[in-house]
């Protein structure tokens, strides 16, 4: 069985009726590793090293976020900045990630019709 990493980036995760649920679904899951990054890393003070270990362990990583203001949590820019860094995860010598699976899981506070070019948002 595949080892699975789920990252969860949600700053207010007790409001969130559809991440609480996708969180308490994967906990009962086998193999899979959940980790709220909020809560480990409230300070944005993220341990880079046991973060590229995590990833190193797992075939599958997911990034669970909302999109807020067209953009993902601020603490999810931090991390790929950080933890995804040139010459371990990109450029020269940075193939430490080859052959790994990595999703995005994005929920949103509005519905399907307000992100169409018809919708509240103006979508196109």
């Amino acid at each position: 069985m595949k080892k699975i990493l789920v990252l969860m980036f949600h700053p207010r995760l007790e409001t969130s009726k559809v991440n609480k649920f996708l969180l308490n679904a994967m906990l009962e899951q086998q193999h899979v590793i959940v980790k709220n990054m909020y809560e480990i890393y409230p300070d944005f003070n993220i341990d880079v090293k046991a973060e590229q270990q995590d990833l190193l362990n797992a075939d599958l990583m997911i990034m669970q976020h909302p999109f807020f203001w067209y953009a993902a949590p601020p603490l999810v820019k931090q991390w790929i900045d950080l933890v995804l860094e040139h010459g371990w995860a990109y450029g020269t010598g940075g193939d430490k990630l080859k052959g790994k699976k990595i999703m995005h899981i994005i929920s949103s506070g509005g519905g399907f019709e307000i992100y169409r070019s018809e919708g509240k948002n103006l979508l196109t």
